[in-house]
């Protein structure tokens, strides 16, 4: 008698609720199902459920298309899946009969309206919004941040930057998710990660519903210079889990990769004398926390690393800006590093910093954002290390940045070709990798903000690579290469790699002396002039041919 009371008191609630709800909003009237199923969608949305979330709006949406409470709920969790064509839909109608109680249906119809490139109409509904607020929220709210960006937007898409972008096609991309992409200074060989079912394992996440992401390799054909067909990455990087976020050393010699272990850490790997690459192993020091850590890369002498972090300091009382930020730290031992310090303010906003590649200069970068100063969603933006601190990022422009999501970024040393993740009009699947031909670029600045290059690059680079060889067996040797300018300073000690490989970036128009000392053999001494063209990296590559020493 008890149980059926209970019942009895709940179904009344239940209606009871329903219809005072129905009433305030003069909403149509619903079935006490259909209201349940309300609540379960609703419940679901607060949970961040939005699959679940959307079957129910849109299944309930169907049956009361003229209920305009669930048309403003459906468009939010749409525009929460990405489907900015349906929420842009579902909050139109809406607005027709905006719902009673609800104070935010302008500024989710501005964010439906800035993604479909409705300009305009969206500068309108933000303003609306706008007006809405009490006090000090009117110049604080996001909603500010928005209307920046869709004036920005603005600016950029009327004077598009001088590119051309075309998608890397059936070599790289596939009807799933291609990202990270990373290529060595050379451009021979680029690095991406992807979650597709050859993928090791070929299981999916459980949570994500999505293959475990592994990291596969293309390289460039030497005579056609297409890119050949990517395969998995050979030999014991790729896991059964998460292999995701690469990034490749410029001699193409470390992969950083990030994996999904004490809330997310970085690897690295080394590759092999037969091209194959070791079993990845932490990296060792101050950059992994228990907080989440990706997206990492490390400059052409190995001795610095750029990251980013979701922690909230360090010990040196390094304060994050933002939920993840870009940090950097310095070489300690073997692939060991130091605490690491906070771009600080002008790189990290308290939005979210989600990649960085650094050129191979070593000082300049290039990070993904979704801060005050991208033209919707994620970005990508540039920075260059000039009198002790980081210039002003500039938005790299339109179309590189479009109205959606572009989150990484990676150039070839010599700046004409980049490459980025994004999902276009042409895109095979929910996000591919697509190149950019760079040459004749030019650095947009609507707002004045440069103080940089306003090319892609700095300018005139020179790079030194190399292999040091038995002069008798022609095999690799894993040695030491000193490299010491025309006044006797030793600007580096470089580790070769396992296939005898060096690499260094260096100031061109000046006579170095590189310098090799390994047992068993004759000491090796021989100078060098790098040439420099303005405007233009130029690529000396030197074979080292070690004699016995007998």
């Amino acid at each position: 008698m008890m149980r059926k009371t209970l019942i009895l008191l709940t179904c009344t609630l239940s209606v009871s609720l329903f219809l005072g709800t129905a009433q305030a909003q003069k909403q149509p009237k619903m079935a006490v199902s259909d209201h349940i199923s309300l609540m379960d969608a609703d419940e679901n949305y607060q949970k961040e459920y939005w699959d679940a979330a959307y079957k129910l709006y849109r299944d309930l949406h169907i049956k009361y298309p003229d209920h305009s409470l669930i048309s403003y709920k459906a468009g939010k969790v749409s525009y929460k899946l990405k489907k900015y064509d349906e929420a842009l839909t579902f909050l139109t109608k809406a607005s027709t009969k905006k719902p009673k109680g609800v104070k935010d249906l302008e500024f989710w119809l501005g964010q439906a309206q800035h993604k479909e490139g409705m300009l305009d109409e969206a500068l309108v509904n933000y303003e609306a919004y706008r007006k809405t607020l009490k006090g000090k929220a009117q110049t604080t709210d996001i909603v500010n941040d928005y209307m920046h960006q869709v004036s920005l937007a603005k600016k950029l898409m009327s004077t598009p930057v001088n590119v051309t972008i075309k998608n890397m096609g059936e070599a790289v991309n596939t009807e799933f998710t291609e990202s990270n992409p990373s290529v060595t200074a050379d451009g021979r060989v680029l690095i991406f990660s992807t979650c597709r079912p050859e993928n090791t394992g070929g299981q999916k996440d459980p949570t994500f519903g999505i293959y475990y992401q592994d990291i596969w390799m293309s390289e460039r054909d030497s005579v056609s210079g297409e890119w050949m067909d990517a395969e998995i990455i050979k030999g014991a990087l790729n896991s059964n889990a998460h292999d995701a976020s690469p990034s490749i050393s410029p001699d193409g010699n470390v992969i950083i990769i990030y994996r999904s272990i004490n809330g997310g850490d970085l690897y690295y790997s080394k590759r092999r004398r037969n091209g194959d690459w070791r079993e990845p192993e932490q990296i060792k020091g101050k950059v992994n926390t228990t907080y989440f850590e990706s997206s990492g890369c490390i400059t052409a002498d190995k001795k610095r690393i750029f990251f980013v972090s979701e922690r909230e300091g360090g010990s040196k009382g390094a304060k994050a800006q933002g939920n993840c930020d870009i940090w950097m730290a310095t070489k300690k031992g073997t692939y060991e590093y130091d605490e690491p310090v906070n771009l600080g303010a002008t790189i990290n906003t308290i939005d979210d910093e989600v990649s960085v590649f650094v050129h191979p200069d070593g000082n300049t970068i290039f990070f993904g954002s979704n801060g005050k100063n991208s033209i919707g969603g994620y970005d990508i933006f540039k920075s260059e290390w000039k009198n002790g601190k980081w210039t002003t990022p500039i938005n790299l422009g339109f179309p590189i940045n479009t109205l959606g999501d572009e989150k990484q970024f990676s150039l070839t040393a010599d700046g004409t070709k980049a490459y980025v993740t994004s999902s276009r009009e042409d895109s095979k699947g929910e996000f591919d990798i697509y190149e950019i031909d760079l040459t004749n670029y030019v650095l947009p600045d609507p707002e004045g903000l440069n103080q940089g290059s306003t090319g892609i690059t700095s300018g005139s680079i020179s790079i030194l690579k190399g292999k040091v060889l038995d002069g008798k067996e022609g095999t690799p040797l894993e040695s030491v290469v000193k490299i010491t300018d025309d006044k006797g300073h030793v600007i580096d000690e470089l580790e070769t790699s396992e296939s005898g490989d060096f690499l260094i970036v260096l100031e061109g128009a000046i006579t170095y002396t590189i310098s090799v000392k390994q047992d068993g053999f004759k000491p090796y001494e021989e100078k060098i002039t790098l040439p420099k063209t303005p405007g233009k990296t130029e690529t000396v590559v030197k074979a080292i041919f070690l004699e016995d020493a007998d």
